[in-house]
């Protein structure tokens, strides 16, 4: 473990809220299969709520070699999320939001699959996760409003 760990900690902290935010269609809309508004929203708060146990059941890194496989698991889980939330069928008035919402989604899974394939699993790792969190703060803070514009409070990191 190095000096530099806390920050890494926190950069570790990014990676899992925008994990837990990242992420079934049926009945409850019009004759159309679209769902109803209350019935996407249920929907995908559960989806959300799913994500974030499942990150939170990832623990929490210890040391820079521990942070690879976090980071890996957590993409595992905002990929399920993602094909879940993909299968919802949103109501005419909230598609562009939801589908404003699969693109960020699968923009922030690029940026972790990308900084995955650049970790080395030792204390290089510290540097990059460092160099990292602006743009993971970033896309977490654009996924937050995604969400909220879709009535997804419940799906935000904050």
């Amino acid at each position: 473990m190095c000096t530099a760990w806390p920050e890494a900690r926190r950069a570790v902290a990014a990676v899992a809220a925008l994990a837990a935010v990242a992420l079934p269609a049926g009945c409850g809309g019009g004759g159309d299969g679209r769902l109803s508004a209350s019935a996407y929203r249920a929907r995908a708060t559960r989806i959300c709520d799913d994500a974030r146990r499942r990150t939170v059941a990832l623990g929490q890194p210890r040391t820079t070699s521990q942070f690879k496989t976090f980071l890996v698991g957590g993409i595992a889980v905002s990929e399920r999320s993602l094909r879940r939330l993909q299968a919802l069928r949103p109501p005419k008035d909230l598609q562009d939001e939801h589908a404003a919402i699969i693109v960020g989604e699968r923009r922030a899974l690029a940026a972790l699959r990308a900084l995955a394939a650049r970790l080395h699993g030792d204390s290089r790792d510290v540097a990059l996760l460092k160099r990292a969190r602006p743009e993971l703060d970033r896309l977490g803070a654009e996924a937050d409003a995604r969400y909220r514009a879709a009535g997804l409070g419940a799906c935000t990191r904050t």
